[in-house]
């Protein structure tokens, strides 16, 4: 039976959610999360659903120190009211698979953790795979194919000489494997090619015929949302990554993000009006977190897929 984490402040919370999860899973419930951590020093879980407004310790912080105890359990977030820069930094910093919000349904609650709990079994058999084809050997040279749906003109140029330059690749890509635990497998150089679109349209009609690797999406599109268009990618070409763009996101989208396009990564880019196109230092570091956004991305789907 797999074994579960409950962490919320909320003793009430905690019993609901026993109820709920005992016939299902083998249940460990705290209502302090330092508490909980000294206990995953001596047992290992393999998911943890923790609350994200905690008053000795938010769920970010929480689930960063749970991480570093034990990388490969799954994460879900329950929220109830909370700021936006905050759940960004929960979905990009701590790689949650899920939202769950307060007041949950039942069979919401166990499907998500049913498909976490797959999701960890999966990625636990690949690495395995992955480690085992290291050791025969593999080719030093990946080139990833990008899909990069973006309907401003110059931002798109902007976007795609950046993640098309190659300078610092190698040794971010080389970081990124080691965060996520693929520091056994070989080394490899990292290349990739770029595919835009300044419409939905376009871009679905590409994925019908081509697959690829990643695809980052801007929100506003002229002709659909960019989380709908991820959704629907993600049934056209199921193995790639997915990246959505956002100046002003809201609680809705990121749980939209999260659970239905379930994207790798959120970004919260402020390009600013068409004069902010000549800041240089803003652009630049906008490109930086895209470019870092698309390699932690790719890093982490060769682990799931096993390469």
């Amino acid at each position: 039976m797999k074994k579960i984490l409950l962490v919320d402040d909320e003793k009430n919370v905690l019993s609901a959610l026993q109820r709920e999860l005992r016939s299902h899973f083998e249940i460990e419930a705290f209502d302090n999360p330092v508490t909980a951590l000294e206990r995953c020093r001596d047992q290992q879980f393999d998911l943890v659903i923790a609350d994200y407004k905690m008053p000795e310790m938010n769920g970010i912080e929480f689930l960063k120190k749970f991480g570093a105890l034990q990388p490969d359990a799954s994460r879900l977030v329950l929220s109830g009211e909370a700021d936006i820069e905050a759940l960004v930094r929960t979905i990009n910093e701590t790689h949650i698979y899920r939202f769950l919000a307060k007041p949950w349904e039942k069979a919401e609650l166990l499907s998500s953790i049913e498909q976490a709990v797959a999701y960890r079994d999966a990625i636990l058999a690949n690495r395995a795979t992955a480690t085992s084809q290291a050791a025969k050997g593999q080719p030093e040279n990946t080139v990833y194919r990008i899909v990069l749906v973006e309907n401003d003109p110059h931002l798109q140029s902007a976007k795609v000489r950046g993640l098309t330059d190659e300078s610092g690749h190698a040794n971010l890509y080389g970081a990124m494997q080691h965060e996520i635990g693929q520091a056994a497998t070989q080394a490899k150089k990292f290349k990739c090619t770029v595919e835009a679109f300044a419409n939905a349209r376009d871009t679905i009609a590409y994925a019908e015929k081509n697959e690829f690797d990643l695809v980052i999406a801007t929100q506003l599109l002229p002709d659909m949302e960019g989380i709908q268009l991820l959704s629907k990618l993600k049934k056209l070409v199921p193995n790639a990554a997915r990246i959505l763009i956002s100046d002003e996101p809201s609680k809705a989208m990121l749980s939209q993000a999260i659970n239905d396009a379930e994207v790798q990564n959120m970004l919260r880019l402020h390009w600013g009006s068409s004069d902010a196109h000549a800041d240089i230092r803003r652009q630049a570091w906008n490109i930086y977190q895209l470019k870092t956004a698309a390699i932690q991305a790719l890093a982490a789907r060769d682990l799931l897929l096993g390469k």
